[in-house]
């Protein structure tokens, strides 16, 4: 009797499971789509992804060429490239931007190249996001911003990243050639190198009331040709953590690291050297760092 009640009490829940009304999926499916190597096929594929979640499979061996730019994200979009697959600039275009994130967007970008952005007096020549920004396996190269900051990146809303460079990203007048970080940044297992500019932070610059974590990676070989902070200028909250910031140059003391006022710059496990003309400035403002 006890078997066969339970039999009729499993029965039950399952043909109660049967009669349940369906309930709708809280997201929507997420479509593959699958793009041309074609600028207007692609600029079409964000437009249709920006109304409903989607992978844009990008071409191999492909380059974007822009004339115009693109969509700006407004949706939660992937686009996913191969290694030989780039987003870039036209040569002969008239300034843009190549990637725009806005506030509601939701972007992540894999094995891609971001490159050769020019904006004048505005930001984030490469990349600018004001929503949530994910990139893997991501180069950001040779963007340019004249008056504004953040050649490479301009982070308004939340940007991770992982396994990705930045270099040669050039800022003229503004702050943070490589990525200028005024919101929340994490950058794991990645490099940031080889970037320009005249003013604070070649490689990374945290605005004040900001927080930016550094964990595995290289920040080497920035310059900041008139100021101070070739690698790093912190005016907010900067930690680093199992990474190396070397071999950077400024024109004013700390070559590596300068703290602007406000900024905290925090080393776990990690260590400033052979910057010039010194490593960290104001003098004993980043502990465990040594001129």
């Amino acid at each position: 009797m006890g078997l066969l009640a339970n039999a009729a009490l499993v029965a039950g829940v399952a043909v109660a499971a049967m009669q349940a009304p369906a309930v709708a999926s809280p997201h929507p499916t997420t479509q593959a789509i699958h793009v041309p190597c074609s600028t207007p096929a692609l600029a079409s594929a964000i437009t249709t992804a920006n109304l409903s979640p989607a992978i844009l499979k990008l071409a191999p061996n492909c380059s974007y060429n822009l004339t115009t730019a693109l969509p700006l994200i407004t949706g939660r979009i992937t686009l996913k490239g191969t290694a030989n697959t780039a987003i870039k600039r036209d040569p002969g275009a008239v300034a843009l931007r190549i990637l725009e994130v806005s506030p509601a967007g939701n972007l992540t970008v894999e094995d891609l190249f971001i490159l050769n952005g020019q904006l004048g007096s505005t930001d984030g020549a490469g990349i600018r996001n004001e929503g949530n920004l994910y990139l893997r396996r991501v180069t950001v190269s040779g963007n340019q911003t004249s008056t504004g900051s953040g050649g490479g990146l301009y982070n308004l809303g939340r940007a991770t990243i992982r396994n990705s460079l930045f270099t040669t990203n050039l800022t003229l007048t503004g702050n943070g050639a490589g990525i200028y970080n005024n919101g929340d940044l994490h950058i794991i297992d990645s490099a940031v190198a080889g970037n320009v500019l005249n003013n604070h932070g070649g490689g990374i610059y945290t605005a004040a009331g900001r927080t930016s974590k550094v964990v595995r990676t290289a920040v080497n070989g920035n310059l900041s040709a008139t100021q101070a902070g070739g690698g790093i200028a912190s005016a907010g909250i900067t930690t680093l953590d199992n990474s190396w910031v070397r071999l950077n140059k400024s024109i004013l003391a700390g070559g590596g690291v300068v703290v602007l006022p406000g900024g905290v710059v925090t080393l776990h496990r990690s260590g400033v050297r052979d910057n010039s003309p010194t490593n960290c400035a104001p003098v004993n403002t980043v502990q465990g760092c040594v001129n």
